[in-house]
């Protein structure tokens, strides 16, 4: 039918795989039942009023089936349901030139899973998300969902498309009236609701308000959303609703209004939403490439008029320019570098604290560093006592700062120094060893004092955190009495963050001392503690030692499965040779104790998570074999791992591990993040010397083939021609072949 295939469309950005899976299983079971009702009976709707629709899913089969309850917007995420309508005229998908003007879209996301019952689980939706009435009349509505899967089945098993009954629907016209009051009183909800904390939703005061602007229609409220749309938590709705209204044409209008209004901030998503605005209708050719061109053309006119914002305006207007420099690896004449950041400079305390952080941390690319300095001196240095790190305020503010000082201390070392140090020494340091650890020394013996002291006053997790991490980092042997002072009576009883630093910092310091201990926190079964599981690979994260594989290899035998999960990760990353043999002798013992039991492996809402944590130390016991770091899985022990293994996504991910091995030659990709990661065959290398270590496993005179990873970003392209440089010269001092997948012509 037409309408179906229409409103197919807005699912053709899923794998083509799964929209055959869901179309295969349409003949869903008899105990299953979707019955779709309107909210309060209502059954007469005036175009542009929300359709709240309650979606109640039932099963006369106890814990048969699970109900996906994750309910996502639009904006990519999900597209779990389908609306047949009947008559296939007179309506259309709002967003459907939003789906068609971009390339892709994200996936994925939280969600949560209920069992189904003879008691309705219900999901609630506003239909007007995906479907837009434009003309009066009669219309059938059956929505089909396909959020149902059988419970314990393998996570990504498609599920039933289950069909809802009829629901019939009037649309009338809406009188100018009633359009004018309505759109009067979503104003003043949104003028005089404070906001609520936490991520907007139906229990947010503004939400009445936000959702009638995207809905109405007319040209009133799309100008309303164009004058709202400022980068708040609503944006999405605001965009979404300035894509999805008749009144397109209005609501460009006033945006360009808007762009060049000394007093109005210009955001990203304002230009996004501009450029979506500027398209004709979803069916004309090309529309990727001519939205590209419009934001461009008005990112232009944003620049051009950037001098004649004012204030805060100026701030966040400038910051988009930034922003998107940055994000996009856009070139910005030096010049027009120079002036953007000199206004950021000016105008910096004028933004948002997450738009500030943001901007040091990840805009640094896009910045001129010379004109920054002033302000990263001053940023470093700003210090507010907040009485809780982790406090949103807080996090952000503290995030600007420390980033400041990273940037501060990479332009002029020696005077920064005194401010690193000073942080390290304050009573409550906000920052730990990620940040503070820049210093070259190998310790700071002149800090030691003030560590020990604050480690034992300090009431607060956070920052006792942040100075156990600094112990580690810095703290000599001359302080390890104290430590032990303090670590001895809270051993294997909580704060993983700080018990694993000081671990870390005793295997440093005197790894005999270490040892016992590191076996208490493991063998702890404190009620409420869960460290006792992940000791051995976070402290090895921080500071490894021979040790550390000892007791691992120890933890095998645990009869805890989450235990045997992390000891199988840490051999995955720094288990040696000697290891090898041990983890076939436990993967073969696991393989036979779980053959023929797979069910049980497999997560059911309402049951424990044992299954689960037995499922991921098979996948962690088999995964080390595959991809450990000290020994090589060729072809022969990889088919013996298929061989072994226990249920479909387990084999088909040795599977996956075998094509990469039989690809010749075997392909090198350079990862673009932190200072350069790789991937060699089913190998991953967090740095370059991880990945020439692996590489002098491969047989004798191997041929390998660098990928690279086609960043545009200078700094990784240089960090990824280094790279490439230094392997080649790797490869000519040890007998093996390194071409360029792309030579530079």
């Amino acid at each position: 039918m037409r309408s179906v295939v229409r409103t197919l469309l807005l699912l053709t950005f899923l794998p083509a795989s799964f929209l055959q899976a869901q179309s295969d299983s349409a003949n869903y079971p008899s105990d299953l039942q979707l019955r779709v009702r309107v909210r309060d009976g209502q059954t007469t709707f005036r175009i542009g009023e929300i359709i709240h629709l309650d979606l109640e899913f039932t099963s006369t089969s106890k814990d048969k089936y699970q109900l996906d309850t994750a309910t996502y917007d639009r904006s990519g995420r999900l597209n779990a349901e389908e609306f047949a309508i009947q008559p296939g005229t007179g309506w259309d998908d709002p967003l459907s030139v939003y789906f068609h003007s971009y390339g892709a879209f994200m996936g994925g996301g939280l969600r949560g899973f209920a069992v189904l019952s003879s008691k309705p689980t219900e999901i609630h939706l506003e239909l007007n998300e995906w479907v837009r009435f434009n003309a009066p009349g009669h219309y059938r509505l059956v929505v089909s969902s396909c959020r149902v899967s059988r419970t314990r089945s393998p996570f990504g098993t498609p599920g039933f498309k289950v069909r809802s009954n009829e629901v019939n629907l009037t649309i009338v016209p809406a009188s100018k009236d009633w359009q004018e009051s309505t759109l009067n009183k979503a104003i003043n909800i949104l003028d005089s609701s404070k906001p609520n904390p936490g991520p907007p939703g139906p229990t947010d005061s503004r939400w009445q308000g936000v959702k009638t602007l995207r809905y109405l229609g007319t040209v009133g409220a799309a100008q309303e959303m164009a004058r709202r749309l400022i980068g708040d938590d609503w944006a999405w709705d605001f965009e979404a609703g300035l894509i999805g209204s008749p009144a397109r044409t209005a609501a460009l209008d006033e945006m360009k209004k808007l762009l060049v209004d000394p007093n109005f901030p210009v955001t990203d998503s304002f230009l996004g939403t501009m450029s979506i605005l500027a398209l004709p209708d979803a069916t004309a050719e090309g529309l990727p490439d001519k939205r590209e061109a419009a934001e461009k053309e008005f990112r232009e006119q944003l620049t051009a008029v950037i001098d004649q914002k004012k204030g805060k305006a100026r701030a966040i207007s400038n910051n988009a320019i930034v922003e998107d420099a940055a994000i996009r690896s856009r070139d910005l004449s030096p010049d027009l570098k120079r002036k953007l950041t000199a206004q950021l400079v000016v105008s910096f305390d004028k933004l948002p604290v997450q738009k500030q952080a943001e901007l040091l941390q990840y805009r640094w690319s896009a910045l001129d560093h010379e004109e920054m300095l002033p302000l990263l001196r001053r940023v470093a240095t700003r210090y507010q006592d907040f009485p809780q790190l982790r406090a949103s305020d807080a996090f952000e503010f503290n995030n600007a700062s420390a980033a400041a000082l990273t940037h501060w201390y990479e332009i002029d070392p020696a005077e920064a120094r005194p401010i690193v140090i000073q942080e390290i020494l304050r009573p409550k340091p906000r920052f730990d060893a990620h940040v503070l650890g820049l210093l070259p020394d190998k310790d700071l013996p002149e800090a030691d004092e003030a560590l020990a002291e604050h480690l034992r006053s300090q009431p607060d997790f956070e920052v006792r955190s942040n100075i156990a991490s600094l112990i580690h980092r810095y703290g000599t042997a001359a302080i390890e009495p104290e430590v032990l002072g303090y670590l001895d009576p809270v051993l294997g009883r909580g704060e993983c963050a700080v018990q694993e630093a000081l671990l870390a910092y005793l295997i440093k310091v005197d790894p005999e001392a270490a040892r016992p201990r590191v076996e208490t926190a493991v063998a702890a079964r404190s009620p409420g503690n869960g460290c006792y599981h992940s000791v051995v690979p976070e402290v090895a994260r921080l500071q490894n030692h021979p040790m550390l594989q000892e007791i691992a290899l120890k933890g095998l035998d645990d009869s805890d499965s989450q235990v045997v999960l992390d000891a199988a990760r840490y051999l995955i990353d720094y288990g040696s040779a000697s290891a090898e043999d041990s983890l076939w002798a436990h993967f073969i013992a696991w393989s036979e104790r779980w053959k023929g039991h797979e069910a049980e492996l497999q997560y059911s809402p309402g049951r424990g998570l044992d299954g689960q944590y037995q499922s991921g130390a098979g996948t962690n016991l088999m995964m080390a074999l595959a991809t450990g770091h000290g020994w090589l899985a060729d072809e022969p022990k990889l088919r013996r791992l298929i061989d072994l293994s226990i249920g479909p996504n387990q084999r088909q991910q040795v599977e996956s591990y075998l094509r990469l091995w039989q690809t010749r030659p075997w392909t090198i990709d350079f990862i673009p993040y932190s200072s350069g990661q790789f991937q060699v065959a089913q190998y991953h290398a967090n740095s370059l010397k991880g990945l020439e270590e692996k590489l002098l496993q491969f047989p004798p005179h191997s041929v390998f083939q660098w990928q690279g990873s086609g960043v545009e970003d200078k700094a990784m392209k240089s960090s990824e021609a280094k790279a490439f440089h230094e392997l080649s010269q790797f490869a000519a001092d040890h007998s093996f072949k390194l071409v360029d997948a792309k030579p530079s012509s």
